[in-house]
């Protein structure tokens, strides 16, 4: 889907339960299939699925040779978690 408003799109993307995960447990290295599941603890094989096709066509992930990995829009897109990592980091701290 293609909008005059690219910031809803996103937004609409990174809200679906799993995506942000995903992408977080893909930022040191390429995944299998099964090593992602394990990482992401719950989730359904049909769940990721669905987010991964949805973040490859987002552009975001790719297949890899032994895997999936992020892409470079992808890693743009991690970078922008560090902020909210950081916040993460001192509130356990707090906790």
């Amino acid at each position: 889907m293609t909008t005059q408003r690219p910031i809803v799109e996103l937004i609409d993307l990174l809200g679906k339960k799993w995506v942000m995960r995903i992408i977080w447990e893909l930022k040191d290295d390429q995944c299998t299939f099964r090593e992602l599941q394990s990482r992401c603890g719950d989730i359904s094989p049909t769940i990721i699925n669905r987010r991964i096709k949805e973040l490859s066509d987002s552009r975001l992930v790719e297949k890899a040779d032994s895997g999936y990995q992020l892409t470079t829009h992808g890693h743009e897109l991690l970078e922008l978690f560090n902020p909210i990592n950081e916040f993460a980091q001192r509130w356990a701290e707090r906790q």
